[in-house]
């Protein structure tokens, strides 16, 4: 693997660790979830959502809608335009076959995400 894919491996971990610890400090409800796995086609997907503004079956919805879209492959994130309005969409570079099989849509920064949702596709 390359030093700009660790990077970015790393920065979506640290993100979604310091979404999930910063969130669930501040609020006593569940403040994000791992959904359950799905299938679509030859893949199946794990996602979770951040914070509150999301549950898995809203964000399934979009997941199976993003996981469509075209992308080239890069060795960086790859904005999505056709997310949900006020959040910033990207495909990772792990994602397969042209398609957005991987990727986060989220509102705030990608150091600070304050709701939104990821996945990730895989063959069976």
């Amino acid at each position: 693997m390359n030093r700009t894919v660790r990077r970015g491996m790393v920065v979506l971990a640290v993100s979604v660790a310091a979404a999930l610890t910063s969130a669930s400090a501040v609020r006593a409800e569940p403040a994000a979830q791992v959904c359950r796995k799905f299938t679509q086609g030859r893949l199946t997907f794990t996602s979770e959502t951040l914070g509150t503004s999301w549950s898995c079956a809203a964000a399934k919805a979009w997941i199976v809608k993003l996981a469509a879209d075209r992308v080239r492959v890069s060795a960086r994130n790859v904005p999505l335009s056709n997310g949900p309005r006020g959040y910033h969409c990207f495909a990772t570079p792990f994602s397969r076959g042209g398609r957005a099989t991987s990727g986060s849509c989220i509102k705030g920064t990608i150091a600070f995400p304050g709701t939104g949702f990821a996945w990730n596709g895989a063959s069976r």
